[in-house]
């Protein structure tokens, strides 16, 4: 947890989660002859190699989001200085950039889900779920950013990619 402010318990919390999927990824590493339902006693769903290395850049971009987000925050508060203030035209550029990744990183988790729905399993499907469950339980706004800002945005760019293609 090294770099990580206490202060800001989504950071903290984003953490915490990036570190029970690497211990999963450890389990993997350890134990491959263990089939995936077994794998991890967390209450995290087990993820597959591929979901765990695309959630944990997501939750990588969240918290650059995150950074970029209160940086800009402190910029338009009124005790912000004047190069503070100055510096706020960038900081919406970084913000809007963040966003950007951010959803891009979660548009990989909703194909990673569409890939594994289609070979039958429900790995990243149940992870989103009890993501979503996740943010409703501990009511961590961070969750819910995520959550409308990454995940929402990605199942439309996916939904719309699958409808133009349908559409040719």
């Amino acid at each position: 947890m090294t770099k990580i402010n206490h202060n800001r318990p989504t950071l903290r919390l984003l953490d915490n989660y990036r570190r029970e999927l690497k211990a999963q990824q450890r389990e993997y590493s350890v134990a491959d002859d263990i089939p995936r339902g077994s794998v991890g006693k967390s209450r995290m769903p087990s993820l597959s190699q591929t979901a765990q290395a695309r959630i944990i850049d997501m939750f990588d971009r969240a918290s650059a989001y995150f950074r970029v987000f209160s940086n800009y925050l402190e910029s338009i508060s009124p005790a912000a200085g004047i190069s503070l203030r100055k510096k706020r035209a960038s900081l919406v550029e970084k913000l809007n950039e963040a966003k950007m990744g951010l959803t891009d990183s979660c548009v990989q988790i909703v194909l990673e889900a569409l890939r594994e729905k289609i070979d039958g399993q429900t790995g990243v499907i149940k992870w989103l779920d009890w993501l979503q469950k996740e943010a409703q339980r501990t009511n961590d706004h961070g969750l819910y950013d995520i959550l409308e800002i990454g995940v929402k945005p990605a199942f439309e760019k996916v939904e719309t990619a699958i409808a133009k293609s349908a559409l040719r």
